[in-house]
Order: structure tokens, then C-alpha cells, then sequence
């Protein structure tokens, strides 16, 4: 299974619950591993592997060094965000048209885990999802 769900709730900003956030690293840490095309290698709710959503798109991320990314749809879209690194709350943030829609909150150089978010403090729509991505 190449890629996986959400690419909608992801673009809406579902919100979903924070989890430990384990994103510690310096910045030129971050500027080594971050920057990499990221693909979809599964998603998690709670402690069951969930496969993809019927209609939800596939898709890819590309982070760069300056702060911004391309979230890459499989029909050749590409969306425009930035990210920034919230240190002392260990996360990453993902701004697409001005809102905050998700959240790295795992990463190394092998492995990145996103969670949706629709701001600082909504209420959960979907408790414990991680989508987890591997680098190209």
C-alpha cells in the first residue's frame, strides 16, 4: 500500500488529539532531516492500522529548508504551505491558506508522524490518528 487517507481532512483541518509530541532537535538537526520528499506509509487510530478512505486522494509532501512545502497530490496538484518549528512544545507546525492543519510531532530521518489539527485548542474529531510517512 503505497499511500493512505485523509488528504481531505488534512486540507479542511480536522482536528484531531495531541499525542506526546517528540520532535527535539536542533535547528540544524531539523534543516538535515526535514527537507526530503515524505510519502504515506500508513496511518494509526488509536492501536488499529487503517487503510485508505474511498475518495481520499494520495499524497506527498516536499519540505524545504526555508520553511515552506509542497503537499503533492498523485494528479500532479500541488498545494503551497510553510512549516515552523514550535521548540519548546516539541512540534513541528503545517500552515496551508493561513491555517495551522497539522502537526508533526515524531521525526527522524526515518520516519515523520503528522497529526491533523484545526488550531491551538479545538475540541477532537478524531481521537488518535497518526498518519506516518517514510522519506523518498
Amino acid at each position: 500500500m503505497k499511500k493512505l487517507l485523509l488528504f481531505l481532512g488534512l486540507l479542511t483541518g480536522i482536528n484531531v488529539s495531541l499525542i506526546g509530541q517528540n520532535v527535539k532537535l536542533t535547528e540544524s538537526e531539523l534543516e538535515r532531516i526535514l527537507p526530503n520528499q515524505w510519502e504515506i506509509e500508513f496511518a494509526m487510530m488509536g492501536s488499529e492500522k487503517i487503510g485508505q478512505m474511498p475518495g481520499a486522494k494520495d499524497f506527498d509532501f516536499l519540505f524545504k529548508k526555508d520553511g515552506k512545502f509542497d503537499l503533492i497530490e498523485d494528479d500532479g496538484t500541488i498545494r503551497k504551505g510553510s512549516w515552523k518549528y514550535v521548540s519548546d512544545e516539541n512540534y513541528i507546525e503545517l500552515i496551508i491558506d493561513g491555517k495551522i492543519t497539522s502537526r508533526i510531532i515524531s521525526l527522524n530521518k526515518t520516519k515523520l508522524i503528522l497529526i491533523l489539527v484545526s488550531g491551538k485548542s479545538n475540541p477532537s474529531k478524531l481521537k488518535n490518528v497518526e498518519i506516518h510517512f517514510k522519506p523518498i
